[in-house]
């Protein structure tokens, strides 16, 4: 495929959200558009069973830019993704959750510190807010980020992406501009069975390959944090899926020390999460065989099964 350089695709991925899609496609509608660029938004629909799909219609309708796409089956976030980047001849690419908003500038400040570094991805700290109040940021993603432009490696974003001190301050969160042209990323960029964790893979396997990349202070990406939302939807194949892609590019030539011991410590950490969930499934499906298979992880995997099981005991000891 060849990409059209000054083109701007925003990918929204939709299911079972028809409460919240039209204000996220609104805000990505009244985007700023760069001189000499065009941006279209790109809605895909993942077998929603709610009013989603005809919002989305009905948007698509109203807005030139805007266009409508449908899974034929469910298949998540990562497919829903690459079906619309298969459809559009963008060079650059930003996704855009259905229950977030960001602000009119955004993408244009994203491209014009792109452009002026002359960066591969630039991604911004992303403001958190409660679903209360969608547009009111209660904190950014991460608040002890250093001020100004910081060099994102694969080191950097991995050892920050698992075992974070505050809940929801993982990089993995981050919706980055990305110049797929510029990281031969082809037209299916992500992996189309992940279903959770598909942005860790994506974003580490772009700055493994030697992407120039950074992070920078918010921009207006507000990521409203809600009961049930793809992202805390997981599982402990999930963990074990990662843990097996971490181990995997552990192998990717030419990888520098620090990336190599951020990789290693979160296949650990998903391993010992793979573990503990296994552990968890066995005891509500009273099953023996599944409930020993959670300590053939790793030593490390097991000794944190075992920790938990004993803060467990402890929990239940204590009188009401």
């Amino acid at each position: 495929m060849t990409f059209d350089t000054n083109k701007i695709a925003i990918i929204v991925p939709l299911y079972n959200d028809a409460e919240n899609i039209e204000r996220a496609v609104l805000s990505a509608v009244s985007q700023d558009v760069p001189a000499g660029y065009s941006i279209e938004i790109h809605i895909v629909d993942d077998c929603s069973t709610d009013d989603g799909p005809a919002v989305a219609r009905r948007l698509a309708d109203a807005h030139d830019q805007v266009f409508f796409l449908q899974q034929d089956v469910n298949m998540g976030p990562s497919a829903a993704r690459n079906l619309a980047l298969e459809k559009t001849d963008a060079a650059w690419f930003t996704p855009l959750d259905s229950d977030d908003i960001i602000e009119p500038q955004r993408i244009a400040r994203l491209l014009e510190i792109a452009l002026r570094e002359e960066m591969d991805l630039v991604a911004d700290n992303l403001l958190i807010s409660m679903e209360s109040t969608p547009d009111k940021a209660e904190r950014p993603l991460w608040p002890g980020k250093p001020e100004g432009v910081v060099a994102l490696t694969a080191s950097l974003f991995v050892e920050r992406s698992f075992d974070v001190d505050i809940p929801r301050s993982e990089l993995g969160y981050l919706k980055p501009l990305i110049n797929r042209a510029s990281t031969h990323l082809g037209a299916r960029p992500y992996i189309d069975a992940l279903r959770f964790g598909e942005d860790f893979e994506l974003y580490t396997r772009i700055l493994l390959n030697g992407a120039k990349a950074c992070l920078v202070d918010p921009l207006g990406y507000y990521l409203v944090c809600r009961e049930g939302s793809a992202s805390h939807t997981q599982s402990g194949r999930d963990h074990e899926r990662l843990a097996c892609i971490s181990r995997q590019m552990l192998k990717h030539p030419g990888i520098t020390p620090g990336a190599r011991s951020a990789l290693r410590r979160h296949a650990i950490y998903s391993e010992k999460e793979a573990a503990w969930w296994r552990m968890i499934d066995a005891v509500k499906q009273r099953k023996l065989g599944l409930m020993l298979s959670a300590f053939a992880f790793s030593p490390a995997a097991s000794l944190h099964v075992i920790g938990n099981l004993g803060k467990e005991v402890i929990r239940r000891s204590k009188p009401a």
